[in-house]
């Protein structure tokens, strides 16, 4: 329906008797075009419904990722610990041959064949 300042402006410009005539023509085609809309809205909807799932994640496929992610970071935790480990041994094995008490020792040792 139009508003009573719409209806007032084309009386004006147009006068009684065509506002009235121009005023139903728009009246019916406001009625028809809100009958389409309405139409169209179930089929809108399911559109952007369809659209938006296709970007969604299942919860299986996340739960999926996250365990994919989480064996990943073990392994390479272990991989982190075992280097770790290696460099313990060559700081333990480099302290002790570069020790001079250590190095008497083998002399010591080896040297009294």
């Amino acid at each position: 329906m139009l508003s009573y300042e719409v209806y007032k402006i084309l009386e004006e410009e147009l006068g009684r008797e065509k506002a009235d005539k121009v005023a139903r023509i728009l009246e019916v085609i406001l009625k028809a075009i809100e009958e389409k809309v309405k139409e169209q809205k179930p089929i809108l909807k399911a559109e952007i419904k369809e659209e938006l799932t296709k970007g969604l994640v299942t919860k299986e496929e996340f739960h999926g990722e996250l365990k994919a992610l989480r064996l990943e970071l073990e392994r390479r935790i272990d991989r982190l610990e075992v280097y770790l480990k290696v460099l313990i041994v060559l700081v333990i094995l480099g302290l002790t041959l570069l020790n001079p008490a250590f190095l008497d020792l083998i002399k010591s040792i080896f040297g009294s064949k």
